[in-house]
């Protein structure tokens, strides 16, 4: 399913498009927002780039965030959950990956069918 929530009109093939935004008043904010090249960061980088984006951007405190990286095993202090994560096709032709906690949101969206990507039609 295609959501077509947000796309970037800027988006190419070759690219990552990042952003992080925030909801509040009841608007809408980006605080950042960058195309970089595919290549150049992996799966990985992108989603620690992704947590620690939310992770400057929000008020949680330096306790609060190490507990966030602390594994689920009993003990104290207990882990937290700071993201929920999510995949989504936005448009044909192209994942988002996304995270987000509280009202601040975080993604990128990448090409990963370059035959499907704004061909004009739904496949």
């Amino acid at each position: 399913m295609y959501t077509g929530f947000e796309i970037c009109k800027t988006l190419k093939s070759s690219e990552k498009c990042i952003l992080l935004r925030e909801y509040k008043s009841g608007v809408f904010h980006t605080h950042f927002h960058k195309h970089i090249p595919s290549n150049r960061l992996s799966v990985d980088g992108a989603f620690e780039f992704l947590k620690t984006l939310i992770v400057k951007y929000s008020s949680l405190g330096d306790s609060e965030i190490l507990r966030c990286y602390l594994n689920k095993r009993k003990g104290s202090p207990e882990s937290i959950q700071l993201l929920t994560s999510a995949v989504e096709y936005p448009e044909p032709g192209v994942i988002r990956k996304y995270f987000s906690h509280g009202d601040l949101s975080s993604w990128y969206d990448e090409v990963i069918d370059k035959s499907k990507f704004r061909t004009g039609h739904e496949s």
